[in-house]
Formats: structure tokens, C-alpha cells, sequence
């Protein structure tokens, strides 16, 4: 394999429309959500009393609060989470929206996972229809240890996410050729590997997963509003 010729830098890609309708719906669904646990409450301490509303306000309240102080949390922490994926020839990057590095995963940390394969998929439960890549990673000299790779970004839908994996490989068959990709990885993510090209295109079945949850979720919810008013 030719080594000599430059490796391509590929940054992930936003899907505009997908990820437009992803937050619209996170909106409404936090509207409706205040709408219900919040001002639900109060309302019914107005029509009904205090006395007979009490127990459900406080517990409306609870649920409020289990939800909204972690929501909470990742606005503060929103500016150090990532919010671009680069793979270029160092690894694996995840960027903040200051351009500065979050995490990343590169080339020179891959270590064996004395297995038959050294990069391989799995399917944990709840990571929906695509499966994770597995890699084993020595940082700063310190213990090995096991990482998934994601290639999603919180509130957005990535669409040439099978591309920043392609990507990745190649370039792990270029400056770690000591390492073995497990040929199941490259068909998961609809890989060819002498052109390095991805066949599937458009947003991932998860994405679409993942806006069709935000809408039924928003559905249930607006159809309890109705109900109860």
C-alpha cells in the first residue's frame, strides 16, 4: 500500500434538515414537559385547592427536578462537550466548539487485543441498530484498557458518520499494520476496502431512530396535556 501519498483529513458532516427537526422537537418536548410537571401543578392547586393537590404537586416537582437538574448540568457543560469528529493522521478527534480538543483516540496509543482481532464490533444493549467499534488503547503509558467508538455528537445527526469510520480504518491499515480489523467491521458499516468508499448513504437508521422517539414522546405527552385539561 502506498504510504507516501497524503492521508485525507475528514471532518464530520451535519445533516442541516435532520438535525433542525431533532432540536425543534427537544423544544416543544421541554415545553410540554414544563406544560405538565411544572405548571400542570399549579394549575390544579388553583382549581382544586392546596389541600387536594399537595401530594400530586410535590410529586409532579420530584419528577421535574430528576429531569431538568441534569438537563441543567449539560447546558453548563455543553461548551466542553464535543461538537466536531476529525480523523486525520494522527487518530481520531473529538473538537469543542472553542476548537479544542475533548477526546481522542489515536493511532500511536492502539495496542493488541490479543484476540483474533485487534478492532472489532459489538453490540451492547441499547446502542441501537448500528454496532460499536471496540478498540484497546494505552494512554500516557498508563494500564490498558477497552474503548467503544462512537461517532455521534450530542443534538446532532452526523451524516457521513460510516465516512469518519472508513476513514479510521484506513488509516489504522496505514500506520498500524501490525493490527487486525475484523472483517465483520468492514461490513457493518458498509465499507469497501480497496476504494475505501461507503455504499450506504444518508442518515443512519439510528438517526431516523432517534427522531421518530423524539416525536412519539412528543405525541404522548401532548396527548396527556389534552386529557387533563
Amino acid at each position: 500500500m502506498n504510504t507516501e501519498s497524503p492521508f485525507q483529513r475528514v471532518e464530520s458532516a451535519t445533516h442541516l434538515f435532520a438535525t433542525l427537526i431533532l432540536n425543534a422537537l427537544l423544544f416543544v418536548l421541554f415545553i410540554l414537559f414544563s406544560l405538565l410537571f411544572v405548571l400542570g401543578p399549579v394549575y390544579g392547586i388553583y382549581k382544586r385547592g392546596f389541600e387536594a393537590m399537595l401530594y400530586p404537586a410535590l410529586l409532579s416537582w420530584g419528577i421535574s427536578l430528576l429531569i431538568l437538574i441534569p438537563a441543567l448540568c449539560y447546558i453548563i457543560r455543553r461548551k466542553k462537550t464535543a461538537y466536531k469528529i476529525v480523523v486525520d493522521e494522527t487518530g481520531l478527534l473529538f473538537y469543542d466548539s472553542k476548537n479544542e480538543i475533548t477526546d481522542q483516540i489515536l493511532y500511536s496509543e492502539l495496542r493488541s487485543s490479543r484476540r483474533d482481532f485487534d478492532i472489532y464490533t459489538i453490540n451492547p444493549a441499547g446502542s441501537g441498530i448500528v454496532p460499536l467499534v471496540e478498540v484497546t488503547l494505552q494512554k500516557d503509558k498508563k494500564k490498558e484498557t477497552t474503548q467503544r467508538i462512537d461517532m455521534n455528537l450530542p443534538r446532532k445527526i452526523i451524516k457521513n458518520k460510516f465516512t469518519l469510520y472508513a476513514q479510521f480504518f484506513r488509516g489504522i491499515t496505514i500506520f498500524r499494520p501490525d493490527l487486525k480489523i475484523d472483517p465483520m467491521v468492514f461490513r457493518g458499516y458498509s465499507i469497501d476496502t480497496e476504494t475505501w468508499k461507503v455504499s450506504r448513504k444518508g442518515i443512519s437508521p439510528g438517526g431516523w431512530l432517534l427522531i421518530l422517539a423524539a416525536l412519539l414522546i412528543t405525541a404522548a405527552i401532548i396527548g396527556i396535556v389534552f386529557l387533563i385539561s
